[in-house]
C-alpha cells in the first residue's frame, strides 16, 4: 500500500512536499506524531491499518487520533469484525483486503477533492 500511495503521490505531482512515515507499532506512531505536532505540522493524511482484527488498543488509539488532530483526515483500513456504525460519518474507513484502484479513489478524495475533514460532505 505504501508503494501505491508513493505512486499515487508522484503522478499527482504531489510527492515533492509529501512526507510518508511507516509505523509497526502503535508507540512508534504516536512518537511521530508527537514530533510533527510539536512542529506545528499536523499531517494531511494519516493511514492507520487495523490489521487482521479489531484490537482495544487499536480502538482506543483511533479515538485518540480523531480527538486529538481534528484537521487531519484518518483513513482507517479495517477487518471484518471492526464495529463500526455504517452510518458513522466522523469515520473514513475502507474494508480489508483494499485494491490499488479503490486506495487510488480514497487519495483523490482526501488529498484533491476535500483537502480537510471539516469540508466534507
Amino acid at each position: 500500500m505504501s508503494q501505491w500511495t508513493l505512486r499515487w503521490l508522484l503522478q499527482n505531482d504531489m510527492a515533492e512536499d509529501s512526507t510518508m512515515y511507516t509505523c509497526n507499532s502503535i508507540e512508534d506512531a504516536q512518537n511521530i506524531l508527537e514530533t510533527a505536532l510539536i512542529e506545528g505540522e499536523s499531517p494531511a493524511l494519516i493511514i492507520f491499518d487495523h490489521a487482521d482484527h479489531a484490537k482495544e488498543v487499536n480502538l482506543k488509539f483511533s479515538k485518540k487520533l480523531h480527538e486529538a488532530i481534528p484537521e487531519s483526515w484518518i483513513v482507517e483500513i479495517v477487518p471484518d469484525d471492526m464495529p463500526i456504525e455504517k452510518s458513522d460519518g466522523s469515520l473514513y474507513w475502507i474494508r480489508r483486503p483494499v485494491n490499488e484502484d479503490e486506495w487510488a479513489q480514497t487519495l483523490e478524495q482526501v488529498l484533491l477533492r476535500t483537502p480537510t475533514p471539516q469540508w466534507a460532505e
